[in-house]
């Protein structure tokens, strides 16, 4: 089972990658939908 402070680290490294992938077009916005795909996508492991 992980520590408190592995799962800090792993939030933290989740919360970034997601920031990343949506800065490659900073001039998008995007609907809640969208983000959820985003997220989504993210968790499936799969590229968007």
């Amino acid at each position: 089972m992980p520590t408190e402070n592995e799962r800090k680290d792993v939030q933290k490294a989740m919360a970034y990658d997601l920031l990343r992938i949506l800065k490659q077009d900073p001039e998008k916005t995007y609907t809640a939908k969208e983000l959820e795909n985003i997220i989504d996508a993210y968790i499936s492991g799969l590229s968007q």
